[in-house]
């Protein structure tokens, strides 16, 4: 096959925006709204697992259990990027396969993505400097800033959520190329996935039963790396480019996908518990071993089998949260530790942190409340696309709230500013106490 047909075949499989509709429901634009509503739901549970895991000790088997369940929202947000990715992208293809300026690509997406992965890792590290201050000499502190920084930028440490930036930027590296790959086994798809598939279980056997690479090695080989997610990054990019088909069979197959989440995840816990007496909860519930390929495969078809019906509503409350929230979620993605973390300096301040269910439904809705209203803040300003890497909201389209919605959203600020105000007084002895790249500040979090 030359090159056009290549071309030519692989920008028909991603379809049209007058045939979206056949993959799902589809806006004016054509833009899917369950694509949306999955992104919304991901975001969520990433959330989620993040404010299970602030109050409760993390060798806590019950937090084990609940992470596990939860893990598979950092593989699917992979899959999510890499199928928009493709969705956009393919129909722009030369004659020859290629974008039409790969320079210009890569210098979009590494500015996108890029600069706020700088201006985060920053001001996660300011962070950490507030609540370590009294832990070690400031003038130590301050001389080993720059170094430190430098550090957290090529690692991807600067806080347990940044890897996902990483990882992004370097798919970002290699995208085009990757476009090429799918061009040059157009028809062979299915043996790409296989092949992927298999190579992404071997990578996380090693992983698992080695160990995973540290400092350095991290973002080159390990789970900070194109290696520890590379599975979800083309099959998203397939699913892109065969939307319609994974569509159908999910919808055909309700039931079975369905029924598989309780089957699956009693699998899951079976082989959570049965590695806790020889290596601990942090291990044993890690996401990254092979059963957790399984689980987040199905957990992917039910989320978006839900998200399908999500995005069939249509008042507004359903279109504002789902079509402006997917625009929000990285924005949300980036700065809910920030939130998260004045939510519990607030709750310990107060003295009510203590772990308890209570707690971790009250930090979950908190944060998400405060991490929304600061996003959609950040958004109308100049700085939107330093901090999440979108431009500045023309007045014009912003969604416009009821008054009941309106007051929900001046009270999820106020709260973001009463946490703020209560939280950040926290004084040093809750911070890490060594001088080590900062995993967590007044309550210390492991990463996802």
């Amino acid at each position: 096959m030359s090159d056009r047909s290549r071309v030519l075949s692989l920008a028909a499989t991603t379809g049209s925006a007058d045939s979206a509709g056949s993959a799902g429901s589809a806006d004016a634009g054509g833009r899917l709204r369950q694509l949306d509503a999955l992104r919304v739901l991901t975001c969520l549970s990433v959330v989620a697992v993040h404010s299970i895991m602030g109050p409760y000790p993390k060798d806590d088997p019950g937090l084990g259990v609940a992470t596990s369940l939860l893990h598979y929202s950092r593989e699917i947000f992979f899959f999510v990027s890499a199928l928009v990715l493709v969705r956009t992208y393919v129909p722009r293809l030369g004659p020859a396969g290629r974008l039409a300026d790969e320079t210009g690509f890569r210098r979009r997406r590494l500015r996108l993505i890029g600069l706020p992965y700088l201006v985060w890792t920053t001001i996660y590290l300011l962070i950490w400097v507030w609540h370590t201050r009294g832990v070690e000499p400031m003038s130590q502190i301050v001389n080993e800033l720059p170094l430190r920084w430098v550090y957290l930028v090529a690692t991807g440490n600067g806080c347990y959520h940044l890897y996902f930036l990483l990882v992004t930027l370097q798919f970002a590296v290699v995208f085009p190329l990757f476009l090429r790959l799918l061009g040059a086994t157009q028809g062979r798809h299915g043996w790409l996935l296989a092949g992927s598939g298999v190579l992404q279980l071997a990578t996380l056997a090693g992983y698992h039963l080695i160990g995973l690479p540290n400092d350095g090695w991290r973002p080159i080989i390990g789970d900070y790396s194109l290696f520890g997610y590379q599975l979800w990054l083309v099959a998203g990019a397939l699913a892109g480019l065969h939307l319609e088909r994974m569509h159908t069979w999910l919808t055909e197959h309700r039931a079975l996908v369905v029924g598989a989440v309780p089957v699956t995840a009693a699998a899951l816990l079976w082989s959570y518990w049965a590695q806790v007496p020889t290596l601990g909860v942090l291990e044993a519930s890690t996401p990254l071993q092979p059963m957790m390929v399984v689980w987040s495969t199905v957990m992917l078809g039910a989320l978006y089998l839900a998200a399908v019906r999500l995005s069939r509503l249509r008042s507004a409350l359903a279109s504002m949260v789902f079509g402006y929230g997917a625009q929000l979620s990285f924005g949300v993605y980036l700065a809910h530790p920030l939130v998260l973390d004045l939510v519990l300096s607030g709750s310990q301040r107060v003295g009510l942190f203590a772990p308890s269910p209570w707690l971790v439904v009250v930090s979950f809705v908190l944060t998400v409340g405060g991490s929304v209203a600061l996003c959609a803040l950040i958004h109308r300003t100049r700085f939107s696309l330093a901090l999440q890497g979108r431009g500045r909201l023309d007045p014009a389209l912003a969604p416009h709230l009821g008054w009941p919605h309106r007051r929900l959203a001046a009270t999820s600020a106020s709260l973001l500013l009463v946490t703020a105000t209560v939280g950040l007084p926290i004084g040093s002895d809750q911070g890490p106490g060594r001088p080590s790249p900062p995993h967590g500040w007044a309550i210390t979090v492991d990463h996802p």
